[in-house]
């Protein structure tokens, strides 16, 4: 039967959590129109281990050892050679998916191959909704769900991101979104080295997509906090993601046809080079200078043509940053603070008469 799903699961240094994963891929479920490709990433534990005893259990899942650690963004390079499938999913080794999920998945997969097959548009991107699951066990719903939830993405046509706009405002995470394969080697796209490896690739994807859907179903259980993960972790690689910036702006620049979504986009990488700023415990000290910086930098770079400030704090913000007044920035976030923290001081008072 020919392969409608690949899936990629990069693996390194995650023996605890890893046969939670393959098992919520190849327990129960009994389809074989789909694979896993797991990538053994020089994993410094059991990992390799663990991968080959699943493998000789189920033929779905094949497994790559490689002789040097590569990355998340690497390993899914090594990956992609192999992968025989239609679609392509990402999944973290780390995270696992809900009961069902994959079936639900692979059902619309399958209806939209038969609608292809009657001259319908090929749906580029299925993107799926989520969990965030924290070290207590204790799980947070999708908090992007109001801006896709009974939009254009739901319905049977999908759409665009030209026609949907607050999509960019959404998690730009790769394991939520499952490409078509024909599409994705289309847009001559890579995944980065280092951290935000895959926002080189879903950027491309969505700005460029010609129909995009999304699933109203909670797919995928994306592990918080646990410690290691990048968004737990105090390092220089953080600013990783300004070389991930300057791909996806090289990429607008050879598609001239997206140039008008590239205001949102840029305010779009701003905004979460901001958050990584702002984010207590990501940006070592000593490189907090340098991080804004960078900042600043990338606004230089990539500012499109004739633009506007947004109003507010939020222009404001922009305003320093583009100026590379850290200090006045970090005035500003320290002014921004005080309200809520007299509004709790109050509410204490209050609580303790």
């Amino acid at each position: 039967m020919p392969v409608l799903l690949s899936i990629v699961v990069p693996v390194h240094g995650v023996e605890r959590f890893l046969p939670r994963c393959l098992d919520s891929l190849l327990d129960g479920q009994e389809a074989t129109d789909f694979e896993v490709i797991a990538v053994d990433d020089r994993s410094p534990d059991d990992c390799g281990a663990i991968l080959d005893a699943y493998a000789a259990r189920d033929s779905r899942l094949r497994v790559l050892h490689l002789a040097e650690n590569q990355g998340l963004g690497g390993a899914r390079i090594a990956a992609l050679p192999e992968a025989r499938g239609e679609y392509l999913w990402c999944v973290d080794s780390d995270d696992w998916l809900p009961e069902g999920a994959l079936t639900a998945v692979l059902a619309e997969l399958r209806a939209e191959r038969e609608r292809a097959a009657a001259g319908g548009t090929p749906l580029d991107v299925l993107i799926t909704g989520f969990s965030h699951v924290y070290p207590d066990d204790s799980t947070e719903p999708n908090p992007w769900r109001h801006l896709l939830a009974g939009s254009p993405l739901e319905s049977a046509e999908g759409c665009t991101l030209r026609e949907h706009r607050p999509l960019l405002r959404t998690v730009l995470s790769v394991w939520n979104k499952v490409f078509r394969r024909a599409f994705l080697d289309g847009l001559q796209v890579s995944f980065g080295r280092g951290f935000y490896e895959d926002i080189s690739v879903t950027y491309p994807a969505l700005l460029t997509a010609g129909r995009l859907r999304y699933l109203d179903r909670s797919c995928y259980n994306y592990r918080r906090g646990r410690p290691g993960a990048i968004t737990a972790t105090s390092s220089a690689k953080h600013a990783d993601a300004f070389a991930q910036y300057d791909a996806i702006f090289a990429f607008l620049d050879r598609h001239p046809e997206a140039d008008d979504l590239r205001t949102l986009v840029f305010e779009r990488t701003v905004k979460q080079a901001l958050t990584i700023y702002d984010t207590p415990g990501l940006v070592p000290a000593e490189l907090r200078r340098d991080f804004f910086g960078r900042i600043a930098a990338h606004f230089a770079a990539h500012r499109p043509a004739g633009y506007r400030y947004p109003g507010g704090v939020g222009g404001l913000q922009y305003r320093l940053a583009a100026r590379d007044s850290w200090r006045g920035y970090d005035e500003l976030r320290r002014a921004a603070r005080l309200p809520r923290t007299l509004k709790a001081g109050v509410r204490k008072g209050l609580g303790a008469r």
